[in-house]
């Protein structure tokens, strides 16, 4: 059973993580609104959906400490984390149709890995209306802008197939070890048959395996995921970096996750575990 002094230090560190989200959420509105911060460069778009990726993460995790306070102001608080996390996505609709419209009008080529990316903002135009739905009625949320949304697809629709797209992570297969030898104007010199070699002994690896625990109804990565992940990428030819910018998270973001330091989402959980399966790991 919680002491006196143990509930009033969970409220005053949940208050302050609930001051820490309102600051974070006033500067990215600021820096943001507008437009104002969005350019036409598809890496700065991606940083900016990676912020607010983790931002929305942070929420989580102090909703995740509002049972410290009594009933009433918990679900004031809900309320006020909910409004919050709404304006964040109102914003993520308005910089997207202001990015796309930028890139259309700028002409500059899709880098490699933006046709998945483009895909995924389809996918989050269906997240964030289902978000609204499930909260309008409580909370009273303002409609999302039915023009940005409709632009957003628009835009996608007619740029999509002109963006690349990226490696999807699978294992390369191995060069054939029957490749004609090259043609050469005169025969070479035959070379002396190799004496035959040692059998190596080959020592399996111990297959990969991401491991998760539950805390206060939130999921993380327990044990070496990072570990693992790292050496899934190693195998799929790919870098920590590049395996983040695909989950549209930052390093930095990805690491606290694979460290088991923030919750991991259900869907962000499935990609991993799809991700080290086809890797050669275990779920």
């Amino acid at each position: 059973m919680q002491t006196t002094s143990s509930k009033v230090s969970g409220r005053e560190a949940a208050l302050a993580m609930i001051a820490q989200v309102e600051r974070q959420a006033g500067g990215i509105a600021r820096h943001y609104a507008g437009g104002t911060g969005i350019s036409d460069r598809f890496t700065d778009f991606q940083s900016f959906i990676g912020q607010l990726g983790e931002f929305q993460l942070f929420i989580d995790l102090v909703e995740s400490r509002l049972g410290a306070f009594e009933p009433e102001k918990q679900a004031a608080q809900t309320k006020n984390l909910t409004e919050i996390r709404w304006g964040m996505l109102q914003m993520e609709v308005e910089a997207s149709s202001i990015f796309l419209d930028r890139m259309a009008t700028s002409g500059k080529p899709w880098p490699m890995g933006s046709q998945p990316f483009l895909r995924r903002r389809l996918k989050r135009l269906d997240d964030i209306a289902a978000f609204h739905a499930d909260h309008v009625a409580q909370y009273q949320l303002a409609a999302p802008n039915a023009t940005m949304i409709q632009q957003i697809r628009d835009h996608i629709g007619a740029q999509i197939d002109s963006s690349l797209n990226l490696n999807d992570f699978s294992i390369a297969a191995p060069p054939s070890a029957f490749e004609p030898a090259p043609l050469s104007a005169e025969p070479r010199a035959r070379k002396p048959a190799p004496r035959p070699a040692k059998p190596v002994v080959a020592v399996p690896k111990a297959p990969l395996r991401l491991m998760v625990r539950e805390a206060d109804g939130y999921k993380y990565i327990d044990g070496e995921g990072l570990a693992v992940i790292t050496e899934a990428c190693k195998v799929a030819n790919t870098s920590i970096d590049e395996f983040a910018k695909a989950l549209e998270l930052s390093r930095p973001g990805l690491v606290l996750i694979l460290n088991g330091r923030d919750p991991v989402s259900t869907e962000l959980l499935k990609t991993l575990r799809r991700f080290v399966t086809r890797t050669g790991g275990l779920i």
